[in-house]
């Protein structure tokens, strides 16, 4: 399924007031639902929730439980209103890694046709998944 024109709708509810760097993201489960996010910026920067844990805690909310995660597809657009490829920041790519139990396809769209495809654990090699703990 071609996720582009549902991401590109999503952008323009992101909420990025001081940086105007909109993310758009859905995560797809095994089970075929998905998930919509998108970035909430606050003026406390640590307190911003990126859009694709936005989907993926939405996801888990209604459900979802580690191992579900099939796909994440992530559209962003920065400042000057054009689209970037998105790849997730390091906060993200632990969550889609232990979320998915390191197995699952991001997606990074820069427009229709032009999708950069990644294993999260090549994102993220020798991710710490917690079973050490």
């Amino acid at each position: 399924m071609n996720y582009f024109n549902q991401l590109q709708t999503l952008l323009d509810a992101s909420c990025a007031p001081y940086s105007g760097f909109n993310v758009a993201s859905i995560v797809v489960l095994k089970d075929g639902r998905h998930f919509k996010g998108v970035n909430v910026e606050s003026a406390a920067y640590p307190t911003t929730n990126c859009a694709e844990r936005n989907a993926i805690q939405t996801a888990v909310t209604e459900g979802a439980k580690i191992g579900d995660l099939k796909e994440v597809h992530i559209l962003a657009r920065n400042a000057a209103k054009e689209l970037v490829k998105p790849y997730p920041c390091g906060s993200c790519r632990q969550v889609i890694a232990e979320q998915s139990l390191n197995d699952t396809t991001v997606y990074c769209y820069s427009s229709e046709d032009d999708i950069a495809t990644h294993s999260i654990a090549s994102l993220l090699p020798f991710a710490f998944l917690g079973a050490d703990l």
